[in-house]
Order: C-alpha cells, then sequence, then structure tokens
C-alpha cells in the first residue's frame, strides 16, 4: 500500500526535479491520500524509513512543510509489478501497471524483465533438482476437456494429460498399443476386443478399467453431452465390458478409418468418476493418465508437473508452468517477437535474430491459411461469379510479410506435402476479377470480413478488393470461432488451420465437427455434397481409394469457390543447443515428454565443471 501513496505524490509532483524540495501542507497531503492527518503522518514516516521520501514538517504558524522524493516512480511500480508476479498473481501485475499511466516506459521495463522469467529453470534444494520449463501464453486456455477441444494448444496440452486406447505412428504409418496392448476385430470388421493394460493409474489415484473406456465412448457420442465430435463414434452400436481390464465394442458397419478414430485425442480416455463429481470443473482442472497431470489451473497460470506412476516413460521435465500474460505483452513497443518455449535460462534473441549456436526446427504443408464465404448469411457472396471475382482479385505475393519471404507457398488444399516456392500467383487476375464482379450483380454492398489476429494480410484483403470495387469492412474476433460463426453477419472469414498428425481424419473434421466454421459456412448444399463424399469414403478400405475422395472434396470446395486457399506456412521454432529431444508434433507444439536439459557444467571445461558443482 505504501506505493500507492508514494506514486501519488510521484504523480502530484510529476515536473518536480529529484533534485529539489516542494513546499506542502498537511491539508494538501490529507486530500491527496484521502485519509485523515493522523495516517498520513503515519505514511510518510513510513516512507522515510524506506528511504523513498525526506520529509521536513514545518514548525509553527506560517511555516510550510518540505518534501523530497528520493528514487524515481518507475521503480516502485515497477518492483511492485515485480511483487504481484513473484506471488504468482500475473494478471494484478498487468492491472496494476495500467493504473499508472503517468509513468512512461515502466510497462516496456517490465515486459523485458518479465521475458527473463521464461525457459528453463531448474532449482536445486539439497541433493534434488526440479526441472522446470516457464513458457508464456496471451490468453488463458479456455478448456482441457477431450470432448470440447477447438484450438490447437487445448489440443497439445491434452496430448500431456491424456491417453488414447491406441496410438498412430506417423513415421511408419502404422498404430501400436496406448492404454491398450493388443486388439482383435471379426472379419467383418463390425466386432473389436480391446486388450487394456494393468496398473495403469489416473492422476487421482485410481487404476483405469475397461469401465472408463466405456464411459468415454458413450459419452462423446450421448445427446446431451453435445460433443462437437459425435461423428467420430456415432456408428458404435454397443461398448461392453468384458472384464476389468477386456472392452468389446460393436460397429453398425465396418469402419476402416475406427483405429484412427480411437487414437485422436478427442477420443482420450477419461475417468467415469472424476467427471461426474467435478461437473464443468473437468474443463480446467481434468484428471488423465497421461505423462503429466495438472495441478493448477486459474487466470494466472496453467501448471503440469510429472506424473510419477505413469505407466510408460516418465518425462524428463518435472514441471511446466504456462503463464498468462495479455496483450501487452505483444503491444510492448521496444520488444521483439521471441522463442520463448525454446529459450534457455539467461539467453535472450536480440532484435529478433537466431544467436549464434542455436539450432531450429522446422515443418512445412501443414499450416494453412485461407478464406471462407458464409453461405448461410444473405448477400452477393451466394453468386459463384462474386466468390470467384474475390478469388482472382487477390495477389497473395502482397500478403507475405518481409520478414516471412520463403517461408510460406502457395496453398491449394488444406495440407500438402514438398511443394516447392513459387513467387507466381496463378489465380491472381484481376482482368477476370473484373469480368466476374459485372457479372455477379453485386450492388455495391459492403461486407464484412471476420479475421482474429492477421490485421496486416486483411487490410491488404481489404484494400485490393477496393481496387475491383468491392467494398468490406474488418471485423476482429475474440472468442471462440464456432461460436462467433453461428451468430456472426460477417460474410467473409479469415482462418489459420494446422492439421494433426493424420491429415486424412483432420480434414475430414473440417467438415464434419459442428464446431468446425468451414462446415458452419458451406451451406445446406454443400454441406450435403461434403457429407456424400464422406459417407462413400467410410465405406473404402483402400487408401487410395479414400484418397480419390479427398481430391473430390477439394474439387467441390475449388470449383464452387467456397475456399480461397492463401498459404502453406512453414513452422519453426530455434532452440538453445542444452536443449535435447526436441521434436515437432504435428500442431507446431514441441513434446514435452520427451525434453531435457544439459546442465551448465556438461558444456563446460573441467575447471569450471568443478566450479558449477560446488555452487
Amino acid at each position: 500500500m505504501l506505493d500507492y501513496y508514494y506514486l501519488k505524490l510521484h504523480e502530484r509532483f510529476l515536473e518536480m526535479d529529484r533534485e529539489e524540495e516542494v513546499e506542502v501542507t498537511l491539508p494538501e497531503l490529507t486530500a491527496l491520500f484521502q485519509c485523515s492527518g493522523r495516517n498520513v503522518n503515519l505514511v510518510l514516516k513510513r516512507l522515510e524509513a524506506l528511504e523513498w521520501i525526506r520529509y521536513t514538517p514545518g514548525r509553527g504558524r506560517g511555516n510550510r512543510s518540505r518534501l523530497k522524493l528520493l528514487i524515481p516512480g518507475e521503480t516502485v511500480a515497477l518492483e511492485t509489478a515485480q511483487d504481484y508476479v513473484r506471488k504468482g498473481d500475473i494478471q494484478q501485475a498487468f492491472a496494476y501497471l495500467e493504473g499508472v499511466p503517468h509513468l512512461q516506459g515502466v510497462k516496456d521495463q517490465f515486459v523485458y524483465w518479465l521475458d527473463t522469467q521464461f525457459g528453463f529453470r531448474p532449482h536445486r534444494k539439497n541433493d534434488r533438482q526440479t526441472d522446470t520449463l516457464r513458457l508464456p501464453y496471451s490468453k488463458r486456455i479456455s478448456c482441457l476437456d477431450p470432448a470440447h477441444l477447438y484450438y490447437l494448444v487445448e489440443c497439445h496440452i491434452v496430448e500431456q494429460v491424456f491417453d488414447m486406447l491406441v496410438r498412430y505412428r506417423e513415421e511408419t504409418d502404422t498404430y501400436e498399443g496406448g492404454l491398450a496392448h493388443h486388439w482383435t476385430m471379426s472379419k467383418d470388421e463390425k466386432e473389436w476386443l480391446f486388450y487394456l493394460r494393468k496398473g495403469v493409474y489416473f492422476h487421482h489415484g485410481r487404476e483405469m478399467t475397461s469401465e472408463d473406456v466405456k464411459f468415454t465412448l458413450e459419452r462423446l457420442k450421448s445427446e446431451e453431452l453435445r460433443s462437437p465430435f459425435r461423428w467420430l463414434f456415432a456408428d458404435v452400436q454397443e461398448v461392453r465390458c468384458i472384464d476389468r481390464y477386456t472392452v468389446h465394442i460393436r460397429l453398425e458397419r465396418a469402419n476402416p478409418l475406427f483405429l484412427q478414430h480411437l487414437s485422436y485425442n478427442r477420443a482420450s480416455i477419461v475417468p467415469y468418476d472424476a467427471v461426474t463429481e467435478m461437473g464443468e470443473r473437468f474443463e480446467q482442472t481434468p484428471i488423465g493418465t497421461g505423462a503429466f497431470k495438472v495441478v493448477q489451473h486459474d487466470a494466472n497460470m496453467l501448471v503440469l508437473e510429472a506424473f510419477g506412476r505413469y505407466y510408460d516413460r516418465r518425462a524428463h521435465l518435472d514441471r511446466i508452468e504456462i503463464w498468462y500474460t495479455p496483450e501487452l505483452l505483444r503491444k510492448a513497443s521496444q520488444l521483439e517477437s521471441m522463442c520463448y518455449s525454446m529459450r534457455y535460462e539467461g539467453c535472450s534473441v536480440e532484435g529478433g535474430e537466431t544467436p549464434e549456436g542455436w539450432k531450429s526446427i522446422e515443418k512445412t504443408g501443414r499450416d494453412c491459411s485461407f478464406l471462407t464465404f458464409n453461405l448461410e448469411l444473405p448477400g452477393p457472396q451466394h453468386s459463384l461469379a462474386f466468390r470467384k471475382a474475390v478469388q482472382h482479385a487477390i495477389d497473395r505475393r502482397l500478403l507475405i510479410p518481409k520478414n516471412e519471404e520463403g517461408d510460406r507457398t502457395y496453398a491449394k488444399w488444406f495440407y500438402e506435402d514438398g511443394q516447392e516456392y513459387s513467387d507466381t500467383d496463378e489465380n491472381y487476375d484481376p482482368i477476370l476479377a473484373r469480368r466476374f464482379l459485372s457479372e455477379s450483380g453485386y450492388a455495391g454492398e459492403v461486407l464484412l470480413l471476420n479475421y482474429h489476429n492477421t490485421y496486416g494480410e486483411v487490410c491488404s484483403i481489404q484494400e485490393q478488393l477496393g481496387r475491383i470495387g468491392i467494398r468490406t469492412e474488418l471485423v476482429q474476433r475474440h472468442t471462440s470461432c464456432s461460436v462467433e460463426a453461428r451468430a456472426s453477419e460477417a460474410h467473409l472469414w479469415f482462418h489459420r488451420n494446422i492439421m494433426d498428425e493424420q491429415p486424412e481424419l483432420s480434414i475430414i473434421e473440417l467438415f464434419l465437427a459442428e464446431n468446425s466454421v468451414l462446415r458452419l459456412h458451406l451451406g445446406e448444399e454443400l454441406r450435403s455434397g461434403a457429407d456424400w463424399l464422406i459417407e462413400r469414403l467410410y465405406q473404402e478400405s483402400s487408401k487410395g481409394t479414400r484418397r480419390t475422395y479427398l481430391e473430390r472434396l477439394r474439387t467441390l470446395v475449388t470449383e464452387q469457390a467456397s475456399v480461397i486457399f492463401l498459404f502453406q506456412h512453414t513452422q519453426r521454432t530455434i532452440f538453445h543447443p542444452s536443449l535435447k529431444n526436441v521434436s515437432l508434433g504435428s500442431l507446431g507444439w514441441v513434446r514435452f515428454r520427451d525434453l531435457w536439459f544439459e546442465p551448465a557444467y556438461a558444456l563446460s571445461g573441467e575447471e569450471e565443471r568443478a566450479d558449477l558443482l560446488q555452487t
């Protein structure tokens, strides 16, 4: 509270040189502090004890008191905000700084300091070391219930906290045991038996059994839960517990993708007792069988700790802290973008450049940006000619920031591998765009263009559409896309989507999931066409034949110009060489379980190593 009174003085005498004294009266300070004269004197004595001020009270009638401020107000505000962070109250730290707008620059100073708190944070007590990886994230992760996932970060965290019955191995395109160590199926592929591992425990201490598997699958397909992923197990006719470790699943029809469905993070096995008892709290602090357990999740941070009874290999990291830092982190005027997740303690990236000696890994072809037309709304976007006018009016080269040249390829579908970079946009044809626009019957209506955090790109799109006569207004979205999509009046939407490690199923999800904006925007006729193609796809056991139906899906949306594909983006992560076992998951995040840091003394010479061991 003393910082509050000091900053009141600092604001009141902002123009005063710190080398000068100022004359004040007790009534002036009483009005400034909004407290009694007795309390004002107590506050002044405490501020003097901290050596923040020097106060000389006036003696006798007509003698005014003299006050001198000894330290910058920025120092007091910064230390107070830092104390909030050390206590774990990050949001209060940011709120506190918002309350001192007269202290210019203190926000940037705080953000720079906060930057040093991220990365690898080892803590040694006696002979035991706790290894913590601390990461920033700009907003709170809203849901960790596998049945209601939407954002990529939610999917990634769920994969750390939960396990599935089977695992997909991308390198070999095969399935291997997860919570089930073996399975069999009947000749007609409608009857499945899964044999569960013994001694697999949930984070709250109970052993996982067949009852949890039955509960999970029935919960996902239930009407009451209203999971957007009900389609995954819509053809499950019955789930029966043969015994504690054996599950029988009967399908209404053969499903060649059934193992894919079971290996999807949406199908993570949940404990029936915890879900029932916790209710909505399960979304925030779920209980799984995974390598990490959730020990804290509030407005300030998400904290995961390694689960000591994990049935597979224990994680090397002991603790992961994801701090929720609001938009101020991005708005600090001097701070460049950082790769916090891969920073070693004490390292920083100056000017956004990769430090010498650091390593990098990257993936291309699974991160796609695109535009959709909302065909659930009335408007000119229902005209195929209008949609083609938009498609041919956009020169994608103008959307690429200078620092991302070479990191993007022109997209033709949601997922592509091995596409070489080209600086020619074959879709761009402004003459053809104007011809289509004249045929569309467009009467100059203003169309709303919805976006999330790609302001520069949508501004360029808005400008280019304006050149051929299409008027647009930009609308930024802040919450779940699926929620806004149902109620939105926006005609065009800018999206960015990252494919899972199973692109076949990821594309199907885009067209079937009830929280997919693509599905919501397709309109009844195109949705029916997509549903029919996917229905036929599920009747084919041949992967090659199923691929032809995915190609027909691509043809459907491209010929109708219902989706305008923009770019495939390169996912890249840089990291300190002391970080080992770094690999990018399909969602663009590093797999936490395999990470470990080589101690600094292991990288040093023998003399330095001895010193480090002593300290």
